[in-house]
């Protein structure tokens, strides 16, 4: 069997995922300030994830597709992280952000994944990409390791941010609900 159709239906997902993000992203709540450097700091990170595996001294993250069953494996663990991710992005409606930021008449949303861990859409990216590694390597080796690093900052300060906007109610979310992993962490 050709494992390059398993690449391809990794790619559709992502494609997919963007489409989604892009669309949803149409009448969210606007932010109170801009913030251009968390923006152009994403951007770089991906930029850089595409452009590391060209280097001759990182050869070695292009390694995949491996076998079948690592392919069907790493399919079903990208379309999970993806799921968990627009569970999180349906539940946040027009309190989405691409950045980290405070939003016009803000909310606090702790329901559907939001009840399980504080930030499910950084979870499920995390798993999404790990799924994507098992099946393409390449980019998506230094993407997980990129946007796992900014995700934990950004965690820390998506917490601060809540704790500012929301002092009464998030201080007794955050104690109930665990921050990246559900259940764990």
């Amino acid at each position: 069997m050709n494992l390059s159709i398993f690449v391809w239906i990794i790619y559709a997902l992502w494609f997919f995922l963007i489409t989604y993000m892009v669309v949803s992203a149409r009448g969210i709540k606007q932010d109170t300030q801009p913030h251009l450097g968390q923006s152009l700091g994403l951007l770089f990170a991906i930029i850089a994830a595409f452009l590391l595996p060209h280097l001759a001294v990182f050869n070695f993250v292009n390694f995949a597709p491996l076998n079948l069953m690592m392919s069907i494996i790493g399919v079903v663990v990208c379309l999970t992280g993806m799921v968990f991710f627009i569970w999180g992005r349906q539940s946040l409606g027009k309190n989405w952000s691409q950045t980290v930021s405070a939003k016009q008449e803000h909310e606090l949303v702790i329901s559907g994944p939001y009840h399980y861990v504080r930030h499910p859409m950084y979870f499920g990216g995390f798993i999404a990409c790990l799924g994507t590694v098992f099946v393409v390597g390449g980019a998506f080796v230094f993407l997980l390791v990129l946007l796992s690093a900014i995700s934990v900052w950004r965690v820390g300060e998506e917490d601060k941010l809540m704790g500012q906007q929301f002092p009464d109610e998030y201080p007794v979310y955050k104690k109930r609900t665990k921050s990246l992993i559900p259940f764990i962490w």
